[in-house]
């Protein structure tokens, strides 16, 4: 689970626990409400694991964590003209920056590369 969905758990548990321990002893016994605050904690915490890993969401933030912890991902860029025929291509570990007309990224060996793609196609593959 990447790093925002265990600070989310344990801020939600910080605050199921302190709930049902005030409401358990307000209602029952205190060891009621935080027994009632562990199952729910509990259930928290396998939906968000079934999140992180089973869904498309999940798993591109934890591949955007991977990435930012380990200075980019191993990638192949590749820039086309309009014609379909390979201009350059770019082989390394980086992390890619883009918007609505250029890619930007910086190489292994500290070299910024800022590719325009209006009059052209890039690719960008996962090694």
């Amino acid at each position: 689970m990447p790093i925002i969905g265990w600070v989310i758990f344990v801020g939600l548990a910080v605050v199921v626990m302190l709930s049902s321990a005030l409401f358990g002893e307000a209602l029952y016994h205190i060891g009621f409400g935080c027994v009632v605050g562990a199952f729910i904690c509990i259930i928290i915490m396998i939906v968000m694991i079934w999140y992180f890993n089973s869904t498309a969401t999940g798993r591109r933030a934890f591949k955007s964590q991977e990435s930012n912890f380990n200075n980019g991902i191993e990638r192949v860029v590749k820039v086309y003209d309009v014609n379909g025929k390979l201009i350059t291509e770019y082989d390394g570990k980086f992390d890619i920056t883009y918007d609505d007309d250029r890619i930007l990224f910086d190489d292994e060996n500290g070299k910024r590369h800022i590719v325009y793609y209006p009059t052209g196609t890039v690719t960008v593959d996962e090694k």
